[in-house]
C-alpha cells in the first residue's frame, strides 16, 4: 500500500492496520512524478487535502503512475461537506474513506478496495515481466527495472490479454477470432489475427519471451522461464 499524506499519526495508524494483514506500507509527502512504476501497487491511499482543490486531476496522475492500483481518497471530517463529498465521488477515485472511521470499519474498506484491484483486469506473465491492464487498457513490460509501455493497438491488446490467459498453451486462430469478436462486436477477418500477432511479436521485442506460430495457425505465448520445448 502506498500511502500519500503528510499526516504522521494518520501514516502510524496505517502501517498498524497494514501489519495486521501482512502488507507493506510505503509513504510519501507528496504526489510522485508522472509515469509509470517500476513497483506496482494494489492500493493507493491519497489525503483529500494532498490532492488539491481538483481531486481528479491528482487521481488522474496516480493511475498513470500505478495504473492497476485502486486509489483511495482519505478525508477528515471538516472535508465532508456536499461540494466537497461530490467532487471526492466524481474524481474517479475507488473509493472515499474517513479517518475518524472506527479501525475495523477502515481495514475492512481498504481490506476489500485492495482484494478487488487485485482481482480485476490484470494478468501477468509467468516470469512476471509482462502484464496487460484492462482498467488503463495499457500493457508493460519489465525492462532494466523499469515498466515500459508497449505500442499496441486495441486489437493487439486484445490478442496479449487472451494470450495471457493461456500462456504456456496452444490457442487457436479461430479462438483468437471469437476474442476479437466479443471484444469489439462485430466479425473480423482471419487475416486480421495473422496480420496483428505479427504486430504484436515486434511489439514484444523488449520481452524475454516468446509468442510462438504453431503448425496450423496457432499460436503459443511462453515466458522465458517457461519456453517450451516442443
Amino acid at each position: 500500500m502506498l500511502v500519500l499524506s503528510r499526516d504522521a499519526s494518520w501514516i502510524e495508524r496505517l502501517e498498524r492496520l497494514a501489519a495486521r494483514g501482512g502488507w507493506t506500507v510505503e509513504a510519501l509527502a507528496e504526489l510522485p512524478a508522472h509515469g509509470p512504476r517500476p513497483v506496482e501497487r494494489a492500493l493507493v491511499l491519497i489525503d483529500r487535502a494532498l490532492a488539491g482543490a481538483v481531486p481528479a486531476r491528482a487521481v488522474a496522475a496516480l493511475r498513470e503512475s500505478y495504473p492497476s492500483a485502486a486509489v483511495v481518497l482519505a478525508c477528515v471530517d471538516e472535508e465532508l461537506s456536499p461540494a466537497a463529498v461530490a467532487a471526492a465521488l466524481t474524481s474517479g477515485a475507488d473509493e472515499t474513506v474517513v479517518k475518524t472511521w472506527p479501525d475495523a470499519r477502515l481495514a475492512e474498506r481498504l481490506s476489500a478496495v485492495r482484494d478487488a484491484a487485485l482481482a480485476a483486469g490484470l494478468r501477468v506473465s509467468a516470469d512476471g515481466t509482462l502484464k496487460v491492464d484492462r482498467r488503463s487498457r495499457r500493457a508493460f513490460v519489465l525492462a532494466r527495472g523499469r515498466w515500459a509501455v508497449l505500442p499496441l493497438t486495441a486489437q493487439d491488446l486484445e490478442l496479449l490479454w487472451r494470450l495471457l490467459a493461456r500462456e504456456e498453451e496452444i490457442v487457436s486462430r479461430a479462438e483468437l477470432l471469437q476474442a476479437l469478436k466479443e471484444a469489439f462486436g462485430r466479425e473480423v477477418e482471419a487475416e486480421t489475427v495473422s496480420r496483428r500477432i505479427l504486430a504484436l511479436r515486434r511489439a514484444l521485442t523488449p520481452w524475454s519471451g516468446t509468442l510462438e506460430a504453431v503448425r496450423g495457425g496457432r499460436y503459443r505465448l511462453a515466458s522465458s522461464r517457461r519456453r517450451s520445448k516442443t
